[in-house]
C-alpha cells in the first residue's frame, strides 16, 4: 500500500512540474524585443481580402518582468485598407498587461500633431509562445478599417 502511495505522489509531482514548465514556456521572453513585418494582406471592413498599404515592422518590447508589452510600428505608412498619401507623424501607445501569455495593446496614430481624436487606432492582440508571438491587428479608421494577422520573433 505504501509503495502505491509513493508511486502516486511521484507521478503527480512529475505531472505538476511538467505542466509548470509548459506554462512558463508559453509566455513571453522577459525583457526581449520581438520584430515582425507589417502585414501585407488583410480583410477590410466589407469582408474582402485585400492588400494593406503598410510597410516597416511591428515591434513588441516586453518588460523585464514579463508582465507588460509596448507595441509600435517602425514605418510612417500605416496599416490601412485604402490608399493614402499622408504619413503618420505621431504615434502614441501605453504598456499593455500580459496575462497568461496574451495581451491587447492600442496604438493611436495621427497624421499631424494636435488635439482631437487620433486619425487611426490600431488594436493589437496576441499570444506569446516563447520566442514567437502571433496575433491580429484591428485597424479602426474612417473608411479604411480592417483586420490582419501578424507574427514576430524575439531577437
Amino acid at each position: 500500500m505504501k509503495r502505491d502511495t509513493g508511486r502516486t505522489i511521484a507521478v503527480t509531482l512529475t505531472l505538476v512540474l511538467t505542466s509548470t514548465a509548459v506554462a512558463v514556456a508559453a509566455g513571453p521572453l522577459n525583457g526581449r524585443v520581438y520584430h515582425g513585418g507589417a502585414p501585407s494582406m488583410g480583410v477590410n471592413s466589407e469582408g474582402h481580402r485585400v492588400r494593406t498599404h503598410a510597410s516597416g515592422n511591428i515591434v513588441l518590447r516586453v518588460a523585464g518582468s514579463g508582465k507588460s508589452v509596448t507595441v509600435s510600428f517602425t514605418s510612417s505608412a500605416p496599416v490601412l485598407y485604402c490608399s493614402t498619401q499622408e504619413r503618420i507623424h505621431v504615434q502614441t501607445t501605453k504598456a499593455a498587461t500580459i496575462s497568461g501569455g496574451s495581451f491587447k495593446a492600442t496604438v493611436a496614430q495621427r497624421f499631424a500633431a494636435g488635439p482631437g481624436p487620433p486619425s487611426i487606432v490600431q488594436v493589437i492582440s496576441g499570444r506569446f509562445s516563447g520566442a514567437i508571438v502571433r496575433g491580429t491587428i484591428r485597424t479602426k479608421a474612417a473608411e479604411c478599417s480592417g483586420v490582419a494577422s501578424f507574427s514576430a520573433k524575439a531577437y
